[in-house]
């Protein structure tokens, strides 16, 4: 009798050690994106931001062969649907270039606000590639946060400018990455996701330079005009900080939703990018989000935790959508 006692007893406590340290590991993963967000926001001023991409790509590339060839070996290369991943990848490499040519000139605080858009953009295209029902509370819902960003920003009113838009957008081709993900299924290669995402995004970023330099005599671009910096040995820092985080953070969030009780337990914390990013805004950029935008961001962040928890109880199938830094090429 005192050995059936004990196995549940020991059970419950393995389950509890094993929820907590993926949700430490989740908040240690999303920690480190903002750091990397911060990062390029410091670099940003100093090179132009295809420069940024490619740099900040062919790190992550180093980086993530690195560790899938240590953890997985050959197999950890190989992909089960092309087509999706390329498709991903190219959506990837949109998200790339819209945060990397906003961020730096918005607030930290206001740039995850905005992304935080995501799970809307999510539910309203589950609807419509995957035939999912949307219930009239989940769709009042993201009624709702929508329009909590237009009180917030108010566009015309001087805080909703391009860069906004653009962050809106890279939210929107982000939720479409997760759709990619969601068809694709969890026994893709989480590896070859990231390096095909870095790898387009490096093609899109020389391009762009390319096309910059032969036609930018005739032709008045939105962003400034291409030009090419050594970086120092503290620049090189932070780039190599940037590429080693990504893939730490991924490696972190992948072993999380492997290992917790389900995905709902941990997708939440994703919204502590909102502390990091206060905390990060405020001692490096002298950033102080206004009231208004900390009330957006606490109504949108309810309006996605309730949207999460709802999904979590009609599909048990969450960690499809394994979430990802809104601005790594992964």
């Amino acid at each position: 009798m005192t050995t059936h006692r004990r196995l549940p007893a020991q059970a419950h406590h393995d389950l509890r050690k094993q929820t907590l340290i993926a949700i430490a590991l989740t908040c240690v993963a999303y920690g480190y994106y903002n750091i990397g967000d911060a990062a390029l926001k410091m670099l940003a001023g100093k090179f132009h931001f295809t420069q940024i991409m490619v740099t900040h790509c062919c790190i992550i590339i180093a980086c993530t062969v690195a560790s899938g060839w240590f953890r997985e070996g050959r197999k950890a290369f190989y992909m089960l649907h092309p087509r999706l991943m390329t498709s991903r990848a190219v959506l990837s490499a949109l998200v790339s270039v819209c945060n990397t040519l906003a961020l730096p000139f918005i607030k930290l605080t206001t740039f995850y606000t905005l992304v935080f858009t995501s799970p809307f953009w999510v539910a309203l295209l589950a609807t419509v590639f995957l035939k999912e029902k949307l219930e009239t509370a989940r769709a009042a819902v993201i009624l709702v946060g929508f329009a909590t960003i237009i009180w917030v920003f108010r566009p015309g009113g001087g805080l909703f400018d391009a860069h906004a838009l653009l962050i809106v957008v890279g939210a929107f081709f982000y939720s479409c990455t997760l759709i990619c993900m969601r068809q694709m299924g969890p026994k893709e290669s989480r590896p070859m996701i990231i390096i095909m995402g870095s790898l387009v995004s490096i093609i899109c970023a020389l391009v762009v330079a390319g096309l910059d330099v032969t036609l930018r005599p005739y032709i008045n671009f939105p962003w400034p005009a291409f030009y090419f910096t050594m970086p120092n040995a503290y620049q090189w820092g932070l780039f190599l900080m940037m590429g080693a985080l990504s893939t730490i953070s991924v490696t972190c969030i992948v072993y999380a939703y492997a290992n917790a009780p389900s995905a709902s337990v941990i997708a939440p914390y994703h919204y502590t990018q909102i502390v990091w990013g206060a905390l990060l805004g405020y001692f490096l950029f002298k950033e102080i989000p206004d009231n208004r935008t900390m009330i957006g961001a606490s109504v949108i962040i309810a309006a996605g935790l309730y949207l999460l928890f709802t999904e979590a109880r009609r599909k048990p199938k969450l960690e499809d959508l394994e979430p990802e830094s809104a601005i790594a090429s992964g």
